[in-house]
């Protein structure tokens, strides 16, 4: 039988061989291989070049920060420096404020003291020689309510007052204004009146209008030229203001067209060029050697405050005119002030007067005597609460200050409270307080200095009328 067939050389495979098939499999892993690898290190290096970019903005995100504290501590430090730089000009702006103020008021004061001393001495004058007195003393009175109206507002300014908003008529302002300033200008100066009747009234502080005209006055009585005659015209008028007259002259502070109240006051002075009326109204602006500075910017803002317009005519040696408006008040004229005299009253009975000055103390119990009281008298709260433990029952009422050493008003009224809230209690005070200001209850009233005889007699009526009825 035979045996199998012989096999072909190239037909046997060698054990381990690999296939065509195979090595083109390995070698298609091995070219994959290779380009992931090489993606991979590409992508390695991106990576790293990211990451040290990102170190390299950490580094510069690193050195702002640092720039910028840098930056914001020196910027507090200069904002701490700028904001002490204006504390400080503040203060020297209050410090010269304060001068010029105290220029001013003592300029103010000045004259309407010349006003009392003058009329004092001329009504002297007149009773050695048996001739009435009455115009001097009414003339005192005045300069001496004036003096009281700017010490008011002197504590409007420092903040504790307000200004004191009503009807006023421009008409009463100028005539008390020319009896406080007749006897106190110059002699080379003087002062005339033209006045309209039934000039509409304003709504304003009567105080300030005052003050604004006092400031014109002495402005235009300043302008005046030494050893030339003078003369200063105070001129009240009711002008509708169109859109013609707004373009004339130069106007300070402009108005709207309407019907209006006007306040002039126009002097035969040295006047003023187109520049010098620019930067007249500037605060502390002055082209005198001795001057205030501040008067004609104080003017200004009053004027301003009330809502009114200002105008000013002036030219070199013709003169200046400087004219206040104010709205008119609808249905509204203006009556010449009555001359009156406190009606005739007496009381009786016997009243504690308080207070720590004398002088005060003196005109207080002249005028309760002249209406028919008896009076006791305390210089302070302590011995004033020992008198009305000792008197209550016999007393009308108590007048006391507000203001004293040790024990004030205020201490000394709830004393007394305690002791019989039956006695009607006033309370009197030189600083602009109401009654609410006090917080103190079952107060009679509360009687403002300085104060006249009508004012005291008002004062005590009203507070006799509060004493309850005996049984």
């Amino acid at each position: 039988m035979p045996g199998p067939a012989p096999l072909a050389a190239d037909s046997i495979a060698e054990p381990g061989a690999v296939s065509d098939e195979q090595l083109r499999e390995a070698n298609e892993r091995l070219v994959l291989a290779s380009v992931t690898a090489q993606t991979m290190a590409e992508a390695a290096e991106r990576a790293a070049d990211q990451l040290r970019e990102a170190n390299e903005n950490l580094v510069v995100a690193t050195v702002n920060a640092q720039t910028m504290a840098q930056v914001a501590a020196e910027a507090a430090a200069h904002i701490s420096y700028t904001a002490n730089l204006e504390a400080q000009l503040l203060e020297a702006q209050k410090l010269e404020t304060l001068g010029v103020l105290a220029g001013g008021v003592a300029h103010d004061f000045n004259n309407l003291l010349t006003a009392i001393l003058g009329n004092a001495n001329l009504g002297t004058m007149s009773a050695e020689e048996g001739r009435d007195v009455t115009p001097y003393f009414e003339a005192i009175e005045k300069a001496a309510m004036r003096a009281a109206s700017l010490t008011r507002q002197l504590l409007a300014y420092a903040g504790t007052g307000k200004p004191v908003m009503a009807e006023v008529d421009f008409g009463i302002v100028a005539m008390e204004a020319i009896q406080v300033f007749t006897a106190s200008l110059p002699r080379n100066v003087a002062l005339h009146s033209d006045l309209a009747e039934g000039l509409p009234l304003v709504h304003g502080d009567a105080t300030q209008i005052f003050q604004v005209l006092m400031n014109l006055i002495t402005n235009a009585a300043e302008a005046c030229p030494a050893g030339v005659v003078g003369r200063i015209t105070i001129r009240t008028r009711e002008e509708t203001v169109d859109e013609a007259a707004l373009g004339t002259g130069h106007w300070v502070l402009p108005l709207t067209p309407g019907r209006y109240a006007s306040l002039e006051v126009a002097d035969t002075g040295e006047g003023m060029t187109p520049e010098l009326v620019k930067r007249a109204f500037e605060p502390f602006f002055t082209t005198k050697f001795t001057g205030r500075g501040l008067g004609l910017a104080a003017v200004m803002g009053i004027i301003r405050s009330h809502g009114g317009g200002l105008w000013v005519g002036s030219e070199p040696d013709g003169g200046s005119s400087f004219k206040i408006f104010m709205p008119a008040l609808a249905g509204s004229a203006g009556t010449p002030p009555a001359e009156s005299l406190p009606p005739v009253w007496r009381g009786e009975g016997q009243i504690l007067v308080v207070d720590d000055e004398l002088t005060v103390s003196t005109v207080a119990r002249s005028m309760a005597e002249h209406f028919g009281f008896s009076v006791l008298e305390a210089r302070d709260g302590l011995e004033a609460v020992e008198l009305f433990r000792l008197h209550h029952g016999e007393l009308a009422m108590v007048l006391m200050d507000l203001i004293m050493p040790g024990m004030d008003g205020q201490q000394a009224f709830r004393e007394m409270r305690k002791i019989d809230r039956s006695v009607p209690v006033v309370l009197s005070s030189g600083y602009n307080v109401s009654n609410t200001d006090l917080f103190v209850e079952g107060l009679a009233g509360l009687l403002k200095k300085p104060y006249r005889l009508a004012e005291f007699q008002e004062a005590l009526q009203r507070a006799l009328a509060m004493r309850p009825s005996p049984g």
